[in-house]
């Protein structure tokens, strides 16, 4: 029986091959967009997921208060904190601290030199907190010792061209680590990804920090939590931990947070990288759902328009004895059959499209065919389509009445009608959220490529200083040698000297905590610091909007420039009120106070998403980077020439170099593929839902064939009939407009909340893309509308 409702399927699906090809085409489309969406998602989800402990592993954060107002939230505790809490809570069985290595290491594996980013320093038990693979070594013993290193198999061959390599020993930024261990590569979907450990033990060995100091808080604090641990049961426990350290903590507070929810829930300051959004995620999914939906609803719009087609089907099925339920299992059938051919389809699309995806979001997506999950969701979603498509069709088609349909009395429902304009209402309605989503995420985008950043960021060539063996002063002069060779050249405009460069990530930053002289210590903020030279300032094009600059033919002791921002949180009334102010550092209480010397006019340190920092500049104490503003041609030869110079002058070294433009820019990509992937999916949506109109229009009019003649014969002009026969579709696409724009500015307002820098929201983002699908719409109903109109009528009233 199965057999022979399939091969009546094929029948069918045969003799109207142009109405099976849009079905099943644009399934296949719809179902392939589902697919590629949800490999995005899943990957999103999975971070952490190779961690077989990733339940029960909380990392510890700290929330920042100014007095009983909240500031911020940092992702780094103080270094004793993690030994306290597993002494007083039981439901703690071990904790790992983190300390990153910010910046890149200069290391040295026997005569060759690379530059790496991606060390951190690590307690022993990261071994089992984190499941790390070792292939060489003993984990239980490779970082007790100080000095150690445990590196991965990739470095392990970047370094040797082996895996055997415990007891080689690196040079990382001068010291010597012994490597103790080889683990396997860390996977990407982690948000702590790292290609060093060094033993924790060496930093209390260099002195460079003592287990009980609380000036600082520049550890990741893990804890592995007995199973079941409720986050907010523990969450208190740490409030009141908190309160008990007050006088250590001056009103801040520890909060413990799921490992698993980081990716996608944290954005705190101080992350180890820039971690995912949940709210894109979920966007995302929305937007797969709509595309699926849509396909559905052109399957279900062509079945049930062509119902009075096959009603004399159905009737004289009916008079040889078919039931109802035969008749309903053979519509199945036919629904079934074109959802398995699409699916056929939609996979040989997936197998064609995952590389270009996989570019297009920049996540290593693949279609894991050993993955029973991926078939689950293959063969679920194609059964889901033909019940969820195929029901209602069914159930219309096999309702006729043999009677009145053999006689010819069965006229089409108004019921149907009704049906088919709200499901054509849907789908526009979505597809429309998608192109004003589209317009609205690319026009952000531009906003915060063009916004003023207070600098200018271009031509700009960022050089990394080396670390140089001897003294303080041979180191110096180095330097200066460097800077009067490089100014030797007419390219070069000027160069400055700096710790740090805007475009670095804040844990890359040095911070301290300061307030007005005389003030209260628990009135401090944090405040985000570099040393400068006096060319820093004119170099970035940066405005100081009250004071002066760092000379060099002056004294530039206890002496800081701060920004705007600063100005603001210290509590001045502007900036010319603030210079010749003192500062307090509340680190440092046998320090002299600083004066302000010159504020600044806002600037990012990081892109337009985020919100402007208290800035301070102290006159250059060391120097990490070179900053060069070029002039804009021959940009290639000066880059030579300044190669040139610094391998001259920097005998040895590995040269590091950025354009400040590209570094920056690097921030939008995140949101740049989104805008792609939101594009790419917008004309998916666009193009099947005009596939289902050009089937339904197609098919409406194939109805109205003879009422088209007999109007041509009465007078009727191509322009009066092609308007009649638009007029339905055009009121039908203004209802979903009227229907689509609430929903769209709803969801575009949530979007840019995102964002401290945001486009406004103005009419035409939402008349544009309306005005566009309306002119798509008509155009689509157009095309078969103009063949008809200008056909013989002749030829129309000969037929039955």
């Amino acid at each position: 029986m199965l057999l022979n409702y399939l091969r009546i399927a094929y029948r069918t699906l045969f003799r109207n091959k142009s109405f099976s090809f849009i079905n099943i085409f644009g399934l296949a489309v719809g179902t392939t967009a589902f697919l590629l969406i949800l490999q995005y998602v899943k990957y999103e989800q999975s971070y952490e997921s190779y961690n077989p402990n990733a339940d029960n592993i909380f990392r510890i954060t700290l929330d920042r208060y100014k007095g009983s107002e909240y500031v911020v939230t940092d992702c780094e505790t103080h270094a004793p904190i993690a030994a306290i809490i597993k002494e007083k809570f039981p439901e703690v069985k071990d904790f790992v601290r983190m300390f990153h290595n910010d910046g890149l290491q200069t290391i040295k594996a026997g005569e060759k030199k690379f530059l790496e980013e991606g060390s951190y320093y690590a307690d022993p038990s990261a071994f089992n907190m984190f499941s790390l693979h070792v292939l060489r070594g003993d984990a239980s013993t490779a970082l007790s010792n100080p000095m150690t290193a445990v590196i991965t198999e990739t470095l392990a061959r970047k370094y040797f061209g082996r895996t055997d390599v415990t007891g080689e020993t690196l040079d990382i930024d001068h010291e010597l680590f012994h490597i103790t261990a080889v683990i396997a590569d860390i996977p990407s979907n982690t948000h702590l990804k790292f290609v060093i450990l060094l033993s924790h033990s060496s930093l209390l060995k260099n002195g460079w920090y003592k287990e009980d100091d609380w000036n600082g808080n520049n550890e990741y604090t893990y804890l592995l939590m007995e199973p079941g641990t409720d986050v907010m049961t523990f969450s208190k426990k740490l409030s009141d931990l908190s309160l008990q350290l007050k006088d250590k903590l001056d009103g801040d507070r520890y909060t413990p947070e799921e490992m698993k929810s980081i990716h996608l829930y944290s954005h705190k300051t101080y992350e180890p990288e820039v971690n995912g959004s949940a709210k894109t995620v979920y966007f995302l999914l929305v937007i797969a759902v709509f595309i699926i939906v849509i396909a559905w609803v052109n399957y279900v719009n062509l079945a049930t328009a062509r119902a009075i087609e096959r009603a004399r089907e159905v009737g004289i099925r009916k008079v040889m004895g078919s039931v109802k339920s035969q008749l309903i299992f053979q519509f199945l059938a036919e629904t079934v059959l074109v959802n398995v051919l699409a699916g056929i389809l939609a996979f040989g699309f997936l197998l064609l499209l995952i590389p270009s995806f996989r570019n297009l979001t920049g996540q290593p997506l693949l279609l894991n065919f050993t993955d029973l999950s991926f078939w689950y969701l293959f063969g679920g979603l194609t059964l889901t389509g033909a019940l969820l498509a195929g029901i209602y069709p069914a159930f219309v088609l096999s309702s006729f009445q043999p009677v009145a349909v053999l006689k010819g009395k069965f006229r089409s429902s108004s019921h149907g009608q009704l049906l088919r304009r709200g499901l054509v209402v849907l789908q526009f309605g979505t597809t429309l959220v998608l192109l004003i989503s589209m317009v609205t995420v690319y026009l952000q985008i531009k906003h915060m490529r063009t916004a003023d950043l207070g600098m200018n960021i271009d031509q700009v060539l960022i050089i990394r200083a080396p670390l140089l063996d001897g003294p303080e002063s041979q180191y110096t002069t180095t330097f200066d040698t460097f800077k009067k060779e490089v100014a030797n050249n007419p390219e070069v405009k000027i160069l400055a000297r700096s710790t740090s460069v805007p475009g670095l990530d804040l844990h890359e930053l040095s911070s301290t905590q300061i307030v007005r002289h005389g003030q209260d210590r628990n009135r401090s903020y944090e405040y985000y610091y570099y040393g400068i030279d006096a060319n820093f300032i004119p170099t970035m094009n940066m405005t100081l909007v009250a004071g002066r600059n760092f000379s060099d033919d002056m004294p530039n002791t206890d002496m800081v420039i701060i920004n705007e921002e600063a100005v603001h949180r210290l509590g001045f009334a502007n900036a010319a009120a603030a210079v010749g102010e003192k500062l307090s550092f509340h680190t440092s209480g046998s320090r002299n106070p600083s004066v302000i010397i010159g504020v600044t006019k806002n600037f990012y340190q990081r892109s337009p998403k985020e919100k402007h920092i208290p800035m301070l500049f102290q006159y250059l104490q060391g120097t990490n980077f070179f900053a060069l503003r070029l002039t804009t041609a021959h940009l290639r030869e000066t880059l030579d020439k300044v190669t040139t110079t610094y391998g001259k002058v920097f005998s040895g070294a590995t040269l590091s170099y950025f354009f400040m433009d590209e570094k920056f820019n690097r921030q939008y990509v995140a949101d740049t593929r989104f805008g792609e992937v939101i594009a790419s999916f917008s004309g998916l949506a666009v193009f099947i839902a005009c596939l289902g109109l050009f089937g339904l229009s197609s098919y409406t009019i194939v109805q109205r064939t003879k009422e088209i003649g007999i109007r041509k014969v009465l007078g009727a002009s191509v322009i009066q009939i092609v308007q009649l026969l638009s007029q339905d579709f055009a009121r039908v696409i203004l209802l979903a407009t009227v229907v689509a724009l609430p929903a769209a500015w709803w969801a575009m307002t949530s979007w840019l909340s995102n964002y401290e820098v945001r486009v406004q929201l103005n009419p035409w983002m939402f008349v544009a893309p309306s005005a566009a699908i309306l002119l798509i719409a008509l155009i689509t109903v157009s095309f078969q509308t103009m063949k008809t109109a200008l056909s013989n009528p002749t030829d129309s009233l000969k037929q039955e």
